[in-house]
């Protein structure tokens, strides 16, 4: 990088490449960092089913509230709670 002219350098030479330090990790080292990107995942992957199963439970329930009041099931010019007030 010291032998760069200006502010970018328009080509990458053989020298470059030979300077470039690639990090030697040991394998029982890499093989521990995969088990635990893999149990992120697999975490990940449950929190989303969780959370697909919500929102249809809720567009569920929601839509059984409206056909409950349109139906007349229940009265809306009553309903009281926290928002409703």
């Amino acid at each position: 990088m010291g032998s760069q002219y200006g502010g970018t350098k328009t080509q990458l030479s053989l020298p470059d490449i030979r300077n470039i330090r690639i990090p030697d990790i040991p394998l029982e080292e890499q093989r521990r960092l995969v088990r635990e990107v893999e149990r992120t995942e697999e975490l990940i992957n449950r929190q989303k089913s969780l959370r697909k199963k919500q929102l249809s439970l809720l567009a569920e329930r929601r839509q059984a509230l409206i056909t409950a009041a349109v139906t007349g099931q229940i009265d809306v010019t009553t309903a009281r709670g926290a928002d409703l007030s």
